[in-house]
């Protein structure tokens, strides 16, 4: 997490100074080229000198260019981690205040800071060094060149002050582009870091398919599907047929496979073996967008965007007399539209980072009115009233049966009360569909599933 939000902000700055630094860096080559090759024609034994200072200088430098690639890397590695703690902490800001953790992750968050401000200083120090050393070292070769040449060489002076001439300039350019080298070097890091991380993105990506679909017509067919995470099977040989306009529901202990099961099916998750096909297609030759375009999906964990109510529900859409129909519809479907009109400012209300404002029956409610609002096939709930008190609970249980028939449903729900008058309820465990019927047929059916009916007092 904190290595794709680097990646999105600091790694992309960090990427341009490195492109920066190495044109310079092309710049000097060039320049180093022009004046050398100027020297060497008007006095090779004085050129090939400069060049045995030149050479000698470059060890020095090699050392230094070292040092500061591992400290680029080490810097790009706690950006990583620095960024994924930023993130966590305010996500569960509320939990570490409560329980009294937020001095200690604090610290922790401060000992990552600590870290790259440490390397950060030695890449100063080695820049510092670098600027530094520059002149000293152009006048000691300067100086020692000319002595050699007038004391043992016997090298005219006219010659020599051309030459030197020359070379004063390739050499100082010698140490501009050693300085620029080590300023790329600086946030090389940053794109091996890069790099490594758009690979495994190529890597791993999600295969696509060019058919756009346009709208659900027939059937989601599922035929001996193995899904596996990592080496672990999750789904083993699953089969199954849902029709449209049915109503559909997952039950199940956790860990049975109901929401990988519910996921492989909006399209989130590919499937490993086996066959998935929608209205008779494979689902590798859909565009995979424009298929989720006709899916409404409402998770346990709301969604909402820093933004008003309105633009929550419609997602931006303009609040033309049309939408705003669509938009009131949505709300008293979802059992929002009381909320709304108790707020001074009615749906424009502004809710705050992730509905902070919000209970979390209200955010549910919310997510429930959005995917309403939207032009939908199926509607796809993954304990979609699991936030929310009974009353409010049966209000929108209410509201979705009126949907029967109009949508193909499908639900993933512990509260077995929700899901009585489903046309399906597909019993899963440890991976694998142990029965589908009705709910009155499969308590007969699953002495398993009767139990579940029995402790939730149904």
């Amino acid at each position: 997490m904190g290595r794709i939000q680097n990646g999105l902000t600091g790694e992309i700055d960090r990427l341009t100074r490195a492109h920066q630094s190495y044109f310079a860096f092309i710049q000097q080559v060039i320049l180093v080229l022009v004046y050398a090759a100027f020297a060497f024609f008007n006095d090779y034994k004085f050129a090939l000198l400069f060049a045995v200072g030149g050479v000698l200088t470059n060890f020095f430098y090699q050392f230094l260019n070292q040092s500061t690639k591992k400290l680029s890397r080490s810097i790009s590695y706690y950006f990583d981690v620095y960024e994924g703690k930023i993130i966590q902490h305010v996500q569960n800001f509320k939990y570490l205040k409560a329980t009294g953790l937020l001095n200690y992750f604090a610290a922790r968050l401060q000992s990552t800071i600590l870290e790259i401000q440490e390397n950060r200083t030695k890449l100063g120090l080695i820049s510092s060094i670098l600027v530094g050393t520059r002149e000293p070292i152009l006048v000691f070769i300067v100086a020692f060149v000319i002595y050699i040449m007038t004391s043992f060489m016997g090298g005219e002076l006219g010659i020599i002050l051309l030459s030197l001439l020359f070379f004063y300039r390739a050499l100082s350019g010698i140490t501009i582009m050693q300085y620029n080298w080590n300023q790329f070097l600086m946030v090389s890091g940053s794109m091996e870091n890069m790099k490594e991380f758009l690979n495994e993105m190529q890597e791993k990506r999600e295969p696509n398919g060019e058919k756009q679909f346009q709208s659900f017509k027939q059937d989601i067919k599922l035929q001996q599907v193995n899904f596996y995470y990592g080496n672990t099977l999750i789904l083993n040989n699953v089969t199954l047929d849902i029709k449209k306009n049915t109503t559909i529901a997952f039950v199940g202990e956790s860990g049975s496979g109901k929401t990988t099961l519910v996921n492989i099916i909006a399209g989130l998750l590919p499937i490993d073996e086996g066959q998935l096909n929608v209205d008779g297609i494979p689902m590798e030759e859909i565009a995979r967008e424009s298929y989720q375009q006709r899916i409404g999906y409402i998770t346990q964990e709301p969604v909402v965007f820093n933004d008003t109510i309105f633009n929550n529900v419609s997602l931006w859409a303009e609040p033309d007399p049309q939408k705003l129909v669509r938009f009131w519809k949505a709300a008293e479907q979802a059992s929002l539209m009381d909320f709304i009109n108790q707020l001074p400012d009615k749906e424009q209300t502004l809710l705050g980072h992730s509905g902070v404002s919000l209970s979390g029956g209200q955010r549910q409610r919310l997510s429930i009115a959005r995917e309403l609002f939207k032009d939908i096939d199926i509607l796809i709930m993954d304990e979609a009233t699991s936030a929310l008190d009974s009353e409010t609970e049966w209000a929108i249980k209410e509201s979705i049966e009126a949907l029967h028939g109009k949508y193909t449903l499908i639900s993933v729900a512990h509260r077995l009360s929700t899901i009585k008058h489903a046309d399906e309820v597909v019993f899963m465990d440890k991976g694998t569909i142990q029965g589908i019927g009705t709910f009155e047929s499969l308590i007969t059916q699953l002495p398993r599933f009767k139990r579940m009916v029995e402790f939730q007092g149904i």
